[in-house]
Parts: C-alpha cells; structure tokens; sequence
C-alpha cells in the first residue's frame, strides 16, 4: 500500500514538472513555431515572385519595366508618402499584388515608368490564391530587413519631391487645362462624392448653381472670395484661388450654411495631401473643368 502512494505521488510530482517545463518554454517553443512557418511563407512567396514577377522587377528586386522593390525608400515609407498613400507599407504591397494597377500610375510615369501592373488575387479575377498573394507579400516585405538599423526601425525617410506635382506654390505657371479630362479627375479623386448630389452643400461647399443656396457656382464664388475683404489667403485671381482651395483647404473655409456640417473655423474637413498626389497637368486639368461647372 505504502509502495503504490509512493509511486502515485512519484508521478503526480513529475506530471506536474511536466506540465511545468511546458508552461514555461511554450513561449519559446510558440515564437520558433512562428519564425519557421514565416519562413516557409517567404520561401513559397519566391518561387511565385521567380515565376510571376521577376520580368517587371527583376531576379533580384532591382527593378525594370516595373519599379524597384528591394529599396529602402519602399520600406521607410519615402514611397508611400510621395504618393500619398496613408496605410502601412505591408498593405500597400498587398493591396498592389492583389489588385494590381489597371491604371497606369501616373507619378511613374513621370519618372519614365507607365507601364501596368496586373491584377494577382483570384478575387479579382488573377491566378494567385489569397495565400499565394501573402506568401509574395512576406516575401518582397523581407528585402526590407535589411535596411533596418540596430533598433529594428527603418532610418527616417527623406521623400524626394516628384518635380512634376503640384506642389503649394499657386503664383507658378500651369500648363493649358483640359477640361474633359478634370472632369474625369474630380470623379475619380471621389470630390463629386462631397461637392455634387446630396452631399452638397451639407459636407462641402456646392459645386453647381442648382444645389448652391445663394445660386452661384464654385468659379463665381471663387472669384468672389480671392477679392473680398476679409480674404486672408494669398491667391490674386480665380485660377490661383481655386489651386488654393485644394492644396491649402485651410486657407479659406467657407462659411457654412444651413445645415452645413463643416466647421466654421476650421479645420477643413478636405483632405491635405492633393499637393503630392496631384499632379501639375492634374491641377491645370480641374481648374479648367471648375471653372466651366453651370
């Protein structure tokens, strides 16, 4: 009898050792798990990036037809904020694999590169699973260790101006604007969304003189607010103002009405980053459609 209490408490001790050393290396043991199943993701993500990429970006990343991804300047976020782009870097590269760009971008284009990416993600009608396209995100995101600093962050990012954006100066010379083409633009860029139908006027000041309260459109109140008296912003005709109003919404808020919803006095709910992201051509295109808005 004394024989069995022995040996059960003999291996109820144990268990409990068991149990015990467990407990404390699981972390370990969870973190070595983690680290292997990223690396075998990173590996798969490079035998789809050797089959599917390398000819836009080349073997090593270096770039070609397509931009180059093994830069710092796409992991410190220099990339992201000259095209003012507002998430992470992990889900700009996801977003770009999974999506592609249908469109020609326009920024690269000025540095000489406008060629289309396609679309990956079977969601939106590519080859890749959606595992696929995260094991060539952990994959591109990797050539990024390597430009972090004994801290593990990036160095601080210094963007390099794109010459051809729209930049805040509103006294430079434009190119010609075309209309048809700002049209298109202001669609695009989502402001008919807060400036015509039902948002106008409620959310951001009406565009067209059917849905503006005093019967006026955005170029007659342009005209009237660059030369009114308590104007305190810089522009000195239409055309300067106009470019005010969307790289430097704070310059001027308009009043708001009945049932406006926008600040009086700021800040503008409009969205600050059109300097960066628009272009010269860009801005000279939406002016020139402003201005010819009944």
């Amino acid at each position: 009898m004394i024989w069995r209490v022995l040996v059960g408490t003999v291996s109820v001790v144990i268990g409990m050792l068991t149990l015990g050393y467990v407990a404390i290396t699981e972390q370990d043991r969870m973190a070595s798990f983690t680290t292997s199943y990223a690396a075998r993701d990173i590996e798969a993500g490079a035998a789809i990036y050797e089959a599917q990429c390398v000819t836009c970006h080349g073997d090593l990343g270096q770039g070609g037809r397509g931009p180059a991804l093994d830069d710092v300047k796409l992991f410190d976020g220099t990339r992201t904020t000259e095209i003012a782009w507002t998430g992470t870097v992990h889900d700009f590269v996801y977003l770009t694999i999974a999506g592609g760009r249908p469109r020609p971008s326009e920024y690269y284009a000025a540095l000489g590169n406008a060629n289309r990416m396609p679309t990956f993600s079977n969601r939106f009608g590519g080859p890749l699973r959606e595992d696929e396209v995260l094991a060539v995100t952990a994959f591109v995101m990797n050539w990024g260790e390597a430009y972090k600093d004994a801290s593990g962050q990036f160095p601080q990012a210094t963007p390099t101006p794109n010459p051809n954006a729209a930049g805040t100066d509103i006294t430079i010379e434009l190119p010609v604007g075309d209309a048809t083409r700002g049209q298109a633009l202001v669609t695009s860029s989502g402001c008919v969304a807060c400036h015509v139908g039902p948002a106008a006027g409620v959310v951001a000041p009406a565009w067209q003189t059917a849905e503006s309260k005093d019967g006026k459109g955005v170029a007659a109140h342009a005209e009237e607010r660059w030369s009114s008296e308590g104007y305190a912003g810089t522009a000195t005709s239409t055309d300067q103002f106009l470019f005010e109003s969307i790289v430097n919404p704070n310059a001027y808020i308009t009043p708001p009405g009945e049932g406006a919803t926008w600040p009086a006095g700021g800040p503008s709910v409009m969205p600050g980053t059109y300097s960066t992201s628009l272009l010269k051509q860009d801005m000279a295109d939406i002016i020139a459609y402003l201005k010819t808005i009944p």
